[in-house]
Parts: structure tokens; sequence; C-alpha cells
């Protein structure tokens, strides 16, 4: 008990209010009622660009906002407040107390709203910012775990890239991409060598080591905008949106460059890692056909030591093509 009063108090110290309101009066009167019943830290703004200046520049829990402002020049501001401070709690100031002439305020983000007629005892208005305070504070926190949860429900734990569910569906945005801008997408497929006998032989966690440094390896090559997954046990995929064959084979070969690298210096007492790629791009294709090129290419074309599979140039019309 002692430790969530210590809490509020707390919180209420460091409470920090705007008021956008354009009646000098209102502001005025809000300030005061403010200023005798808690320690609040207030600033005032006249104007939605004064406004938005202050939230740039300031720190602030609640913005008391006049509903009019609100409601008709005002979805600049509530624009402003969703897209670049949406940690910032909006109660509106309203002329009258029917919460069905609040309500396309409220639609427009604010988390509750107060008449101007029932603030005269300002303890109202106090609860009513310290609840939206609250809500607000709850729901980022309730968003910040569902986005943890989702970006969980993407990655690979092991070796923290994605894992095939999100390639999957990279991939079938990359095509789509693809197809509406007749631009090319290209997959990369990586296979790691050797893992079984290393199983076999030194146990999985060696194993496990050896696919968490080829996941490093090929992180550290691809582009900011590429996505690389591991797709299964010792497999990896690599898509690259707008990018073609050529460029495929060339991150392809960065990767297999780095892996000697690291076996050479940083890995030398370890078990080197030896990969294999299929290289495979498209247009006009299912995600499925490109898939399926670069795997039969990875395939085909397996070998003992890092290399780039490469194979007779093959084109179809509308299909993925490998080189």
């Amino acid at each position: 008990m002692a430790s969530k009063a210590a809490a509020l108090a707390e919180r209420k110290r460091d409470l920090r209010v705007l008021i956008v309101e354009s009646d000098v009066d209102d502001v005025r009167r809000v300030r005061d009622l403010l200023a005798a019943k808690g320690d609040f830290v207030m600033h005032a703004a006249r104007t939605i660009d004064e406004a938005q200046a202050l939230l740039d520049d300031g720190m602030f829990d609640v913005a008391l906002v006049d509903s009019a402002i609100w409601t008709s020049e005002g979805s600049a501001l509530a624009r402003h407040l969703r897209e670049r401070r949406n940690d910032v709690a909006v109660v509106l100031l309203t002329n009258g107390d029917n919460e069905r002439e609040a309500l396309p305020a409220l639609k427009l983000g604010a988390h509750d709203f107060i008449s101007k007629a029932h603030m005269e005892e300002g303890g109202q208005l106090v609860l009513r910012i310290e609840g939206a305070y609250d809500e607000n504070r709850s729901l980022r926190r309730r968003d910040t775990m569902v986005r943890w949860l989702e970006r969980e429900a993407r990655t690979d734990h092991l070796t923290g890239l994605y894992n095939r569910h999100a390639f999957d569906e990279r991939l079938r945005e990359a095509c789509q991409q693809a197809r509406d801008a007749r631009r090319p997408v290209t997959v990369v497929m990586v296979d790691l060598c050797g893992t079984r006998i290393v199983n076999d032989v030194h146990g999985h966690d060696v194993g496990d080591d050896m696919i968490r440094r080829a996941a490093l390896a090929i992180a550290r090559c691809i582009r900011g905008g590429d996505t690389a997954a591991r797709i299964g046990g010792d497999d990896f995929g690599i898509i690259i949106p707008d990018g073609d064959i050529a460029l495929g084979r060339l991150i392809a070969r960065r990767i297999a460059q780095e892996v000697e690298r690291l076996n050479t210096n940083e890995w030398f007492d370890q078990v080197p890692v030896t990969l294999t790629f299929g290289v495979a791009t498209g247009v006009s294709c299912e995600p499925s056909e490109l898939f399926a090129a670069a795997d039969q290419q990875l395939n085909d074309y397996k070998s003992v030591r890092p290399m780039i599979s490469v194979l007779r140039r093959h084109e179809e019309s509308n299909g993925p093509f490998v080189a």
C-alpha cells in the first residue's frame, strides 16, 4: 500500500499538462484549479501551431484541449499527437455535458472529456486528467506487449533472424510489390553443410553454434531492406526486394567471402562453417515458384565448400530464372 501511494505521489509530481484553449479566461481558470488541487507543471497554447511546437519541444503527459479546436481545426492536432506524441493523453474541455456531443471528438483519439461547467470544484478535473493518463499508459504498455509478442512470433530464437512464418509472409509481400512495380525480386537460399555429422560427432550444442555463426555472417552481408530468415534446421532464406540476379549472386558471394574470412580468423579454433547457395529472380511470379527455383538450384549444386551455384541461364516469360 505504501509503495502504491509513493508511486501515485511520484506520478502526480511529474504530471505535465498542456492546455490548448483559445479563451484566455478558460486557460486562467484551469490553471487556478490545477494549482489548487495538486503539483502540476502547466503550459498553454492558444493555436494548433503553438500546441504542435510545444509538443515537439517539451515533455507532456496530458493535453487539455478545447473540444471546438479538437473537432474543427484540430484534426491536424489529433494526427500530430497520434503519429508523433502518442505518449500524451488527451482530455477534451467541452461546453456541454452530453457524451453524444463529445463522441465525434472522442473518435479522433481523445481519452476522456469534461464539461467546463463541471470544473468549478477542481476535483473532477484532476480525476479526469489522472484517469486519462493512467489509461493511456496502460494502452501503451499493452501495445508494447502486443508488438513484442508479434516480434516473438516471427523470430527464430536460436539465431535472432526471422523464422519461416515471417519469411513466407515477407516473400508474398515482396512478390506482390514486384508485380505491381514490374521490378525484380530475388531469393537466395543458403544451406549450412555438415550439421548432421557435427551433431553426431560433437553434439547438438556445437551444431547449434555453427547455425548461429552462419546466421551472423548472413546478417552482416545483407542490405538494410533485405530479409534473412532461418527457414529450416540448417537452411536459410534471403529476400532481396528490387534486386536482380546479379545482386543476388553478389550478396551470396559476399556471404561466402565473409564465412571464409571468419573461418580463418575468429573461428579458426572452431568447426568451420560451409555454405551452399541457390539464387533465383522473378518479376511476375508466385512466391512458391520463386522459392522452388532457388531451392532446386541449391539442391542441384550442393558442395562441401562455400560457393556460388552457377548454371546456364534459363528464363521463362513470367516465372523465375536462375543464374
